[in-house]
C-alpha cells in the first residue's frame, strides 16, 4: 500500500471547520451516489502533533476522525451529496482494533444504514495501509446548514472569551501526550476512584457551527479516561473501546470539567466511565475500556 495518497481529488469543509483545521485537515472525496455503501472517502494525514506516549496515533485523533467519517457519510446519505444538511453527533462508539502509525495517512469509508427525518444512522471502518485500525458506529441529527449559520451569528454578537483557569488543587500535565498538548492544556486531580480534569475552551475547539466540535470533547475524554485509569491501577492505559452520548452544546466561553470514575480494573483491563460539564451543564456522557500495560515494558 502507498505510503501517501493523491489528495488532488479530495476537498475540505467550506465553511473551515476551526478545529479540524487545527487537528487535520482532514479530506475527504464523494464517488457515485452519496447514499451508498462506500460512495464517500475520507483522509487523515498523520503527524507529529498526532502522537500518543508510545508514538501512535493518539485515541482522541481516532476519534475525531471516526467523528468526521461518520458526519460525512450519514450527512451526505441524508442531503444527497449537496452539502446542504449540518451535522450534530447524537452517538458515537468506537471499537479500537490496531494502532495507527504517526506519518502514514489514516483512512475511512462506510455505510448509511437508515435515514429518517432528523436522524442518520451509519458505520464503517478506519484502515492505514489496508490494516483496519478501528470500526465506528452512530447516530446523526441533521438539520438544515443555513440555520445552523444564522445560530453561529447569533452566538458571535455574545460577550467575548474572558480569562480561564483551573482550581488551585488542580495540577497542570505538563507531561501531556503531543496530540493533547496540541490541542490545549489541561489540569487534573486525583480522586479515590478515577479523577477529575478540567480545561479552559478556546476558540480553535469549535466546528463550523461555532460551537465545541465533538471529536474535540471526546479527544479531551479519551484523555481522562486514560490519565483515571493510569493513576488509579499505576499502569500504562491505551483506549481499546469509546462509546459517546452527546447531550447538549459547549461554547468556548468557559473550562470543561469531568469527572471519571474507575468502578472496576483487573491486571489487564480497566472500566471506566465519565460526564463530561460545562457550568455545571451536562454536554458528554461517555465509558470507555482501557488496556492496561506495565510500564516497563
Amino acid at each position: 500500500m502507498p505510503d501517501s495518497i493523491d489528495l488532488g481529488s479530495y476537498s475540505v469543509f467550506v465553511p473551515p471547520d476551526p478545529f479540524e483545521d487545527h487537528v487535520g485537515p482532514f479530506y475527504y472525496r464523494i464517488t457515485g451516489d452519496a447514499r451508498q455503501a462506500g460512495s464517500v472517502h475520507c483522509v487523515l494525514p498523520t503527524h507529529e502533533r498526532h502522537g500518543n506516549y508510545a508514538g501512535g496515533v493518539h485515541g482522541g485523533a481516532t476519534l475525531t476522525f471516526a467523528d468526521y467519517a461518520l458526519c460525512l457519510v450519514a450527512g451526505r446519505a441524508a442531503d444527497g451529496g449537496t452539502n446542504t444538511a449540518f451535522a450534530v453527533t447524537v452517538s458515537i462508539a468506537v471499537e479500537f482494533l490496531d494502532a495507527g502509525r504517526v506519518g502514514l495517512p489514516l483512512e475511512a469509508s462506510g455505510e448509511p444504514l437508515q435515514v429518517t427525518g432528523r436522524l442518520a444512522f451509519a458505520r464503517g471502518s478506519i484502515t492505514q495501509q489496508g490494516r483496519t485500525i478501528a470500526l465506528w458506529s452512530g447516530v446523526w441529527r441533521h438539520l438544515p446548514r443555513t440555520k445552523a449559520m444564522e445560530r453561529k451569528e447569533a452566538a458571535a454578537a455574545a460577550p467575548g472569551v474572558v480569562a480561564q483557569s483551573a482550581p488551585a488543587d488542580f495540577e497542570l500535565l505538563s507531561n501531556a501526550s503531543v496530540y493533547s498538548r496540541h490541542i490545549g492544556p489541561s489540569y487534573a486531580r486525583k480522586e479515590a476512584d478515577g479523577a477529575s480534569l478540567i480545561q479552559p475552551t478556546l476558540p480553535h475547539m469549535c466546528n463550523s457551527g461555532g460551537v465545541l466540535h465533538g471529536g474535540y470533547m471526546m479527544s479531551f475524554a479519551d484523555s481522562a479516561v486514560t490519565r483515571a485509569a493510569g493513576l488509579t491501577t499505576g499502569m500504562a492505559p491505551s483506549t481499546v473501546a469509546f462509546a459517546a452520548e452527546f447531550l447538549s452544546a459547549g461554547t468556548p466561553t468557559t473550562p470543561l470539567a469531568t469527572r471519571v470514575e474507575v468502578p472496576r480494573h483487573g491486571k489487564s483491563l480497566a472500566f471506566v466511565r465519565g460526564l463530561l460539564e460545562q457550568d455545571g451543564r451536562k454536554l458528554l456522557s461517555y465509558s470507555a475500556t482501557i488496556k492496561l500495560w506495565p510500564r516497563d515494558r
